[in-house]
C-alpha cells in the first residue's frame, strides 16, 4: 500500500497550517506584550526567569515570522498562477485596513509596512 505524499497538499490544508502557526505566534506575542507592560509599569522590578524567557521569545518570534513568510512565498511561486481564489471574505475579517489593502493589491506593495496600524 502506497503512503500518501505529504509533500503534496491542497491550498486549503497548507494555508490552514500556516494560520495555526500564526495563532501560536499570536499567543506568544501576547504573553510578551503582557510581560513588557509589567516591566514598563514597574521599572524597579528585577528581571526574573519569566521576564527573561519572554524577552527570548522575541528572537523566536522573529525567526518564526521570517520562516512563515518564506514558506508562503515558496507556496506562491509553486502555484505559478495555476488557480485563483476569492479573497473577499478573508479580507473582510481583517481589522487592519492598511494590511487588508496591501493583501488585496489595492496599494503600492513597495510602501513601507512599518507605519503604525490603523485599527478602524
Amino acid at each position: 500500500m502506497k503512503k500518501p505524499d505529504k509533500e503534496m497538499q491542497s491550498l486549503s490544508v497548507a494555508t490552514s497550517r500556516v494560520a495555526a502557526e500564526l495563532r501560536g505566534l499570536q499567543v506568544r506575542l501576547q504573553r510578551l506584550e503582557d510581560t513588557l507592560e509589567v516591566m514598563y509599569q514597574n521599572p524597579n522590578v528585577k528581571l526574573d526567569g519569566h521576564s527573561i524567557g519572554a524577552l527570548q521569545d522575541v528572537d523566536f518570534l522573529l525567526q518564526s515570522i521570517a520562516a512563515l513568510s518564506e514558506y508562503l512565498e515558496q507556496l506562491s511561486e509553486n502555484t505559478a498562477g495555476m488557480g485563483e481564489i476569492c479573497v473577499r471574505d478573508a479580507l473582510s475579517t481583517l481589522t487592519l485596513r492598511d494590511m487588508a489593502a496591501r493583501l488585496k493589491g489595492a496599494c503600492d506593495e513597495n510602501v513601507s509596512r512599518t507605519n503604525h496600524a490603523v485599527l478602524f
